[in-house]
């Protein structure tokens, strides 16, 4: 397995970023899309995603 990603290893070194945010990211939406069953439009399935991302004011 280390032998498959042995490439980005040096670009790991160089920049010290990693893919754990944008993971996490997906992981959120893919738990929000799990529980919207249900929802009649994509747009009321935007509106849920913003709102657990922390991305959309609840005063609005």
């Amino acid at each position: 397995m280390l032998a498959n990603r042995l490439w980005g290893l040096p670009n790991y070194l160089k920049h010290r970023i990693t893919y754990a945010a944008s993971e996490c990211m997906n992981s959120l939406v893919a738990r929000v899309i799990a529980n919207a069953r249900g929802l009649r439009t994509f747009r009321t399935l935007r509106v849920r995603v913003l709102f657990f991302l922390g991305k959309l004011d609840p005063a609005v």
